[in-house]
């Protein structure tokens, strides 16, 4: 096996390249150093070479040395370190499977990172002039195919997936096709039923319409009445030039 293919084999891209978390690196570095230090003191310099060697090359292909490095330092480093590497404090106790990738926690809530609201308002860009196609929406799911029935739905292992409009469509196609590029593991291990409820979560961060580049209403809310069930109050987002709904969604607020 060639030594290219054992590193992409190693490599985490999702911890790894542009996504790479600058703090954990400070850190699993100088873990590694420590660990080669004591080494270098049980087992002599060839020991300590070995070490350093191996822990130098865990985190150069996967992005840390100690499992759970992107989870610990968010919830364990200061505040004011963080803020040193452009950080800012994990809120919550559990990370979903696009933090650190798509988003990022900050006190106000979760924000997009830049560099993936860049590639995913590219990715719109294109899909928008191609028209998003069955292969698109085969891939946002993670199966073989998908056959399109009508407008904004499909169907897929003989069942029916629809999308509020277009327009959503359009959104989570693009992001899914960034994702399915640099979302790694964590991305790949979900079902469809979870790709669908991370987009459309991932969907409430855009403030324009992805079939006509118009304004957003975001802050539009509904309260529905049931006989069987409390009142909920839903969340909506329509685009203010076509009219298109991007997002219904319960409030949580």
């Amino acid at each position: 096996m060639r030594l290219e293919s054992v590193g992409d084999h190693l490599r985490r891209p999702e911890y790894t390249g542009e996504n790479r978390c600058l703090p954990c690196t400070v850190v699993n570095v100088c873990l590694a150093l420590v660990a080669a230090a004591a080494a270098t003191v049980l087992l002599g310099p060839l020991g300590g070479f070995l070490v350093l060697t191996g822990g130098l090359g865990s985190i150069y292909f996967r992005g840390y040395l100690v499992p759970g490095t992107p989870t610990l330092t968010m919830h364990y480093f200061p505040p004011w370190l963080l803020e040193l590497f452009g950080k800012e404090l994990e809120l919550r106790d559990t990370l979903t499977p696009i933090e650190g990738v798509a988003v990022r926690a900050t006190p106000e809530g979760e924000r997009l990172i830049g560099s993936f609201a860049s590639a995913w308002d590219d990715r719109i860009e294109s899909m928008r002039a191609e028209g998003v196609s069955e292969e698109d929406v085969a891939t946002l799911l993670g199966v073989e195919e998908a056959s399109n029935v009508g407008e904004a739905a499909y169907v897929v292992d003989q069942g029916l997936r629809q999308w509020l409009s277009e327009s959503a469509l359009l959104a989570d196609a693009a992001a899914a096709a960034v994702l399915e590029a640099r979302g790694g593991e964590a991305w790949a291990s979900l079902d469809p039923d979870e790709r669908v409820a991370t987009l459309r979560d991932l969907r409430k961060h855009l403030d324009y319409c992805p079939l006509c580049d118009g304004p957003l209403d975001n802050e539009e809310t509904e309260t529905i009445e049931t006989c069987c069930t409390e009142s909920e109050r839903v969340l909506m987002a329509t685009c203010e030039n076509c009219d298109v709904r991007l997002i219904e969604d319960l409030d949580e607020r």
